[in-house]
C-alpha cells in the first residue's frame, strides 16, 4: 500500500511538475513574444524617427542652398543668417513636410526682398550719374540734350554686370557732358562777339570820321 502510494504521490508529483514546466515554457513564450513585439515597435520607431530626420535635414538643405549669401553687403548677410537660423531652428522643430516646405517657402520670400549689392550697385550709379551733373548751369537746348544723356545712360547702368562696367557708362556720360557748352560758355562768346562788334563799330565810325575831315579840308584849300 505504502509503495502504491508513493507510485500515486510520484504520479502525482509529475503531473505538477510537468504543469509548472508548461507554465514556465508559456511564460518564457509570452515574454519572447512581448520582446519581439517591443523590439518591432522600437525598429519601427527607429525607422519613423529616421525617416523624420531626414525630411528635417533636406529642409534645412533645401533653405540653405536657395541663398546665395555672396551677392549680399555684409550687413544683409548678418541678417540672412539670422533669418536662415531661426528658420533651421523651427525646422527641427516641426516634424511636418507641410509645415517644413512653407517655412523655407516663406523665408526665401522675405530674402529676396532684401537688396542685394548688384541692387545697391545700381542705386549708388544712378545717384552719381545724377549728381555728376548740375542742369541749371545750361541753356534749355542743352538740357534737354543732358536729359538725353542721362535716360540713356541711366537704362546702362540697371543692365550692367558689374561695377566697373557702371563706373566705366559714368565716364562715357561725364565725356559727353564736358562737350556741350554751359550757359556761362555761350555768355562769353556773347559777350566777346558784342565787343568785337563794337571795336569793328568803332573802327569803321574813325574811317569814316577820317575821310569826311579830309573832304573838308581840301575844299577849304581850293576856296582860299
Amino acid at each position: 500500500m505504502e509503495d502504491n502510494k508513493t507510485e500515486k504521490e510520484q504520479l502525482k508529483d509529475e503531473k505538477i511538475e510537468n504543469g509548472k514546466n508548461r507554465s514556465k515554457k508559456k511564460t518564457a513564450a509570452a515574454v519572447v513574444a512581448a520582446v519581439l513585439v517591443a523590439a518591432c515597435a522600437f525598429g519601427g520607431w527607429q525607422a519613423h524617427a529616421s525617416k523624420v530626420q531626414a525630411m528635417k535635414d533636406a529642409g534645412v538643405s533645401a533653405l540653405r542652398e536657395a541663398v546665395d549669401l555672396s551677392k549680399y553687403r555684409e550687413a544683409e548677410q548678418e541678417d540672412i543668417e539670422k533669418m536662415l537660423d531661426e528658420t533651421e531652428a523651427a525646422i527641427r522643430d516641426t516634424g511636418d513636410q507641410a509645415d517644413i516646405d512653407a517655412l523655407v517657402e516663406e523665408t526665401v520670400k522675405g530674402i529676396e526682398g532684401i537688396k542685394t549689392d548688384a541692387e545697391y550697385a545700381t542705386e549708388e550709379g544712378v545717384e552719381k550719374l545724377e549728381n555728376s551733373i548740375d542742369t541749371s548751369l545750361y541753356r534749355e537746348a542743352e538740357q534737354e540734350e543732358i536729359e538725353k544723356i542721362l535716360k540713356s545712360t541711366e537704362s546702362e547702368i540697371k543692365k550692367a554686370k558689374d561695377q566697373t562696367e557702371i563706373d566705366k557708362l559714368i565716364e562715357d556720360a561725364a565725356t559727353q557732358f564736358a562737350e556741350l557748352k554751359t550757359d556761362a560758355d555761350y555768355a562769353a562768346e556773347e559777350a566777346a562777339a558784342r565787343q568785337a562788334a563794337a571795336a569793328a563799330a568803332k573802327r569803321s565810325s574813325k574811317k569814316k570820321s577820317s575821310s569826311s575831315s579830309g573832304c573838308i579840308g581840301g575844299g577849304s584849300d581850293v576856296y582860299n
